[in-house]
């Protein structure tokens, strides 16, 4: 099958992303599946970032190692420890290992409380959705986990001079040594990392970061893009949601498309990414199938719930936190446009990286070529709507985000396509009639100039 490019689309009678179906005779441009295993994002979005698998790993991995060294240090033989080691005589080294035990402890109640801290005061300042980013970061799994190991391997050590009060194991307090060392350097660098993260440049570079990353994966190239015939409209057997409740963050997308394909039928699905579905929601139509009887839970199963959105599936919750935290910063009780104008910068960045791209089709093929899955997918128009429309609602009155705003869509408007660049005008015109209400008169002629520095 030829692929397909943005630029013969007409030609091909291509059928828009957002209608329902499609018409016998036309085309839709269409892509594979890419394969993501559901337990395999399940690990990666809910497993792996907990403050309790990094950390437990590494105390696995400290208990074992502790019992290798003992091991060693009980085949070397009643040998006399070196002058130069710290604690060579069994008294001094049992007082050293209880010391680093229990200072171990001691610097884990101090990361606790410092994360806490900062996520609190990361939630107040910014907004509740940035504090994943402290969650997630791996600098506090590695240092907790970095801790509980040294407590485990000095807590052996010392069962171990007390096991045998004439010898000192010497493996093992070179080791309990070498992780003292590790523990501070990690407590310094972990220090380091809190404050950095504390100030909202930081914050808002990691959510651009992971956010251009989601982007991109959902704004597939041209090339990934194939013609496709497109199905008959039907009338859709209608599938409710009667199990799972919760946030979709990830959509099994390969297999909705093996399910329709078993049942030689094609799936629309009626939620998307981010959005909370609870019990009796419809949450797909399954077209052209003689089996009437899809069970809600093949649907769900095929979809990931959580407690709060992510960016897998999920490219607007980038733009959602970048817009949090400017219309945070431009609320009364704070008042601080600059940092309005910084998360402006991101937002555009974002939005240009897909302003000359084509937006998603939502249609997926199996390997035959043939229409199995129908998707409501991120636009170019849904995103700036969503990157603007409520920073204009509580900025209209600053010259500075005013100023900023200008400038940001004389960038989008030279490099979207014909389709976007309405999109932009439309959001601009939305600018010009907020300021006109809104802005006292001694500063329009100020604000209508655009400036990418704001003010200054």
């Amino acid at each position: 099958m030829p692929r397909c490019s943005s630029a013969v689309r007409v030609q091909l009678g291509f059928v828009d992303a957002n209608t329902p179906g499609g018409a016998p005779g036309g085309v839709v441009l269409a892509r594979r599946p890419p394969d993501e295993p559901i337990r395999r994002l399940d690990f990666r979005e809910r497993v792996a970032p907990s403050l309790w698998f990094t950390p437990g790993l590494f105390v696995v991995g400290a208990f074992v190692l502790s019992k290798v060294s003992v091991a060693a240090d009980q085949s070397f033989g009643p040998e006399s420890p070196p002058g130069w080691l710290l604690g060579a005589d069994p008294t001094a080294a049992g007082s050293l290992t209880a010391t680093v035990a229990a200072a171990t402890l001691a610097l884990v109640s101090v990361v606790f409380s410092t994360t806490l801290v900062a996520i609190q005061l990361a939630g107040g300042q910014y907004s509740p959705r940035v504090v994943r980013v402290f969650v997630r970061a791996r600098i506090t799994h590695v240092t907790l986990g970095l801790f509980l190991a040294t407590f485990v391997v000095a807590l052996n050590a010392l069962v171990e001079i007390r096991a045998n009060e004439d010898v000192v194991p010497v493996v093992t307090v070179s080791m309990v040594y070498l992780l003292l060392l590790a523990t501070l350097g990690g407590f310094i660098t972990f220090v380091h990392s809190i404050a950095k993260m504390l100030r909202v440049q930081y914050l808002l570079d990691r959510v651009t970061a992971e956010g251009r990353r989601s982007i991109l994966a959902e704004f597939a190239a041209d090339e990934h893009y194939r013609p496709a015939a497109a199905p008959v409209n039907s009338v859709g057997t209608p599938v409710r949601n009667v199990g799972r409740t919760g946030v979709i963050q990830a959509i099994d997308r390969s297999g909705l498309v093996a399910l329709a394909r078993g049942l030689d039928a094609w799936i629309e699905l009626l939620v998307e990414a981010g959005e909370y579905v609870g019990r009796g929601t419809p949450i797909a139509l399954v077209h052209g199938s003689t089996n009437a009887a899809l069970s809600s839970a093949s649907v769900t199963g095929r979809l990931l719930f959580g407690s709060e959105r992510t960016m897998v599936h999920d490219p607007s919750f980038a733009i959602r936190q970048l817009v949090d935290v400017a219309i945070r910063a431009l609320s009364p009780a704070v008042n601080d446009p600059t940092t309005a104008v910084q998360a402006i910068d991101r937002i555009n960045d974002l939005l240009g990286t897909i302003a000359g791209q084509v937006d998603p089709s939502g249609w997926y093929v199996d390997d035959d070529d043939v229409v199995r899955l129908k998707l409501r997918e991120a636009r170019f128009d849904r995103l700036i709507q969503l990157s603007y429309t409520e920073i204009i609602r509580y900025g209209a009155d600053s010259p500075q985000v005013v100023r900023r705003l200008h400038a940001a869509f004389d960038v989008l408007e030279s490099i979207a396509r014909p389709g976007d660049a309405e999109a932009v005008a439309r959001i601009r015109t939305m600018l010009d009639v907020a300021t006109a209400e809104a802005m006292p008169r001694a500063f329009v002629d100020v604000a209508t100039v655009p400036d990418r520095h704001g003010l200054g």
